[in-house]
C-alpha cells in the first residue's frame, strides 16, 4: 500500500516541506478565517455541543471531567433538556467521551471566564429552568473552528498523494469546507465532529506517507472522541492484510491501541466497568441488534435524500461525484477506497444507532460529516477525471457547487 509517491514524500527535504505547508495555510487560513466569524459565541447553544462545552470547562478549571456544576442537569427530568449529563460513580458526567472537551480544556485554563444563567427549557412538556454557569464560548469557538479548518488542510494535502495539482488539492479543501455542512455544523459549534474530522484526516494523511503508527495514534484519538469512527482506521488495517503488509498492520494496530486503552480505563474509572458504549450504557447496543430493516432503510435514505438535512439535497455535488466514482473506481488507490469503504461503514452504523436528522437546532446534515472527510480522495478523484470528460460534466459541476456554497453560506451567516 506504499506507492512511489507516497515514498518520495516521505524523504522530501526542506523545500518540498515548505511546499506542503504553503498548500496546507493556502485551505486553513481563509476556512479558519471564515469559519470564526460565523461560528456561535451566544446563546442558544445546541444541548449536544452544550454538553462538550461544560466538560471542557469543568475539566480546564478543575481538572476532573466530574461535572460538579452541573450537577442539578443530571437528574432524570433534565436529561436531553439542556444538556446530556448523566449520574455516574464519579458524579455527574458527560454522555459523550471526553476526546472533544480535552482539546478546549486548555484554553478555559487560561480563560475560564463563566457567568450563572437561567436556562428556561423550550423543548420540554412542562417549563422547566435552572441555572448553571455558562463559560465563554469563544474558546470553543476557536478549537471548532481550527479542528475544521486543519482537517481540511489535510484533505488537500492528502489529496497531492492522488498525483493532483496544488491548485487541484486546494480546491478540494476549499469545496469540502465551503460547500458542506463543516461550515454549518463542525465550525459552528463545538460539536465531536470537528475533532473526528481532524483526527480522520490527520490519520489518512499519516497512513498513505506509510506513517502507520503515527496514523494508528490518530484514529486512535477518535475512541475517545466518538468511538465508531475508528472503523475508518479498522478498514485500512483489512487492507493491510489483506495485501499482507502485516508489519505495517501491527504498527497501525500498536498505535490504535492506547486510544482504545484509554476508553476502556475512563469507563471503568467513572462507571465501574470496561465499556465502549460508555454512558451511553446498553441504550444502543440495543439499538445496534435489533432487526427492523424497513425502517432502517428508511433512515438511510432519509440521510441523503431528506428535503431538510438530505447531504445530497444541500451538497448536490457530492452526489455527482459518486456517480463519476462509480464509473472509474477501479482507477482509484487502494487506500482510498479503503478509507471510503470505512468512512461508509461508520456512516451506517450510525444511521443504525441514530435518527439521520441527529436533532435539531441547526443547517443540514451532521452525521455524513466524517464519511465526507474519509471518502474525499476518491471523491477529489472522481471530480478530477470527471471534469476531463468535456463541458457538460463541468456545468453540473460547478453549478451544484456553487448551489451547495450559496446555501452553507445563508445558513452559517
Amino acid at each position: 500500500m506504499t506507492d512511489p509517491t507516497a515514498s518520495s514524500l516521505a524523504q522530501a527535504g526542506p523545500s518540498d516541506g515548505r511546499r506542503l505547508g504553503r498548500i496546507f495555510l493556502f485551505v486553513f487560513v481563509p476556512l479558519m478565517a471564515l469559519f470564526l466569524s460565523s461560528a456561535r459565541t451566544d446563546l442558544p447553544y445546541h444541548i449536544d455541543a452544550a454538553t462538550n462545552v461544560f466538560t471542557a470547562w469543568t475539566i480546564g478549571t478543575t481538572g476532573s471531567p466530574v461535572l460538579g456544576a452541573y450537577e442539578e442537569l443530571a437528574a432524570p427530568s433534565f436529561k436531553g433538556v439542556f444538556a446530556w449529563i448523566v449520574p455516574s460513580e464519579r458524579g455527574p458526567v458527560s454522555q459523550y467521551p471526553p476526546g472533544a472537551a480535552l482539546l478546549a480544556a486548555p484554553l478555559y485554563t487560561v480563560w475560564p471566564d463563566a457567568q450563572n444563567v437561567l436556562l428556561v427549557a423550550d423543548n420540554a412538556e412542562e417549563s422547566v429552568q435552572v441555572t448553571v454557569p455558562i463559560p465563554d464560548l469563544r474558546p470553543v469557538a476557536f478549537v471548532a473552528s481550527a479542528t475544521t479548518a486543519a482537517a481540511l488542510g489535510l484533505l488537500a494535502l492528502t489529496a497531492l498523494e492522488l498525483g493532483m495539482s496544488a491548485r487541484a488539492a486546494v480546491t478540494t479543501g476549499l469545496v469540502g469546507g465551503l460547500a458542506t455542512s463543516a461550515w454549518t455544523v463542525a465550525a459552528d459549534q463545538f460539536w465531536q465532529h470537528g475533532p473526528n474530522m481532524f483526527w480522520v484526516a490527520l490519520g489518512m494523511w499519516l497512513a498513505v506517507r506509510g506513517r502507520w503508527g503515527w496514523a494508528g495514534a490518530a484514529f486512535g484519538a477518535l475512541a475517545i472522541t466518538r468511538p465508531p469512527v475508528v472503523l475508518i482506521g479498522a478498514a485500512l488495517g483489512v487492507l493491510l492484510l489483506a495485501q499482507r503488509d502485516v508489519r505495517s498492520a501491527i504498527r497501525l494496530a500498536a498505535g490504535v491501541t492506547p486510544g482504545v486503552v484509554a476508553l476502556l480505563a475512563y469507563n471503568a474509572w467513572l462507571l465501574g466497568s470496561p465499556s465502549v458504549s460508555g454512558a451511553y450504557g446498553g441504550e444502543f447496543a440495543s439499538r445496534a441488534t435489533e432487526v427492523e430493516p424497513v425502517r432502517y432503510l428508511s433512515n438511510v435514505g432519509s440521510a441523503f435524500f431528506d428535503p431538510l438535512y438530505g447531504l445530497f439535497v444541500w451538497s448536490p455535488f457530492v452526489a455527482l461525484l459518486v456517480l463519476a466514482v462509480i464509473t472509474m473506481v477501479r482507477k482509484v488507490p487502494p487506500w482510498a477506497v479503503a478509507s471510503a469503504l470505512g468512512g461508509l461503514a461508520y456512516l451506517l452504523l450510525q444511521l443504525k444507532l441514530n435518527r439521520a436528522s441527529g436533532g435539531a437546532g441547526f443547517s443540514y446534515y451532521r452525521y455524513p460529516l466524517e464519511t465526507l472527510v474519509a471518502t474525499g480522495p476518491i471523491l477529489a478523484l472522481a471530480g478530477r477525471e470527471a471534469w476531463k470528460t468535456g463541458t457538460l460534466w463541468r456545468a453540473a459541476l460547478v453549478g451544484t457547487t456553487a448551489f451547495s456554497i450559496i446555501v452553507h453560506a445563508m445558513a452559517a451567516w
